[in-house]
């Protein structure tokens, strides 16, 4: 069950009996993709306990063109998976370019679970005008 968060378990009582037949990769992919959303919409400095969790703001990169933001925004987003979510590994971000939707940045991340290194991660996400971060599954590529 350690591939739950600590609330997500304490939520997952109050079903037990009622649950749905899922997999521990499945509910630990489902706990990820969760935990990204929130994560990646997080603002840097906006936590006490840990002022460099979250995201900088991405409306604001200063300098350079357009292909050196997006190379700032890749590790950016590459520095804050790798240290806050420690159930992926071997992860690798790339910027999508998406020439029919120029207002949003669309992004790939992939990695395999770490507790089960077989199963690859492909998920698609993009972060729209206003800063906010959409993650979802690609395709049928995940468990």
């Amino acid at each position: 069950m350690y591939e739950l968060t600590l609330l997500e378990r304490i939520e997952s009582l109050e079903f037990e009996g009622k649950e749905i037949e899922e997999t521990s990769a499945q509910k630990e992919m489902r706990s990820i993709i969760t935990y990204l959303r929130k994560l990646l919409n997080t603002n840097k400095g906006s936590v006490e306990i840990a002022q460099d969790l979250g995201m900088p703001d991405m409306t604001v990169f200063a300098g350079g063109g357009i292909s050196e933001t997006m190379q700032k925004i890749e590790e950016a987003i590459l520095e804050v998976v790798l240290k806050y979510e420690r159930r992926l590994s071997q992860v690798k971000v790339k910027i999508d370019s998406n020439e029919d939707d120029v207002l949003n940045i669309h992004f790939r991340l992939e990695g395999v679970l770490a507790r089960h290194e077989n199963l690859p991660v492909f998920l698609e996400s993009s972060v729209q005008p206003g800063g906010k971060v959409k993650i979802k599954r690609q395709g049928n590529r995940i468990v």
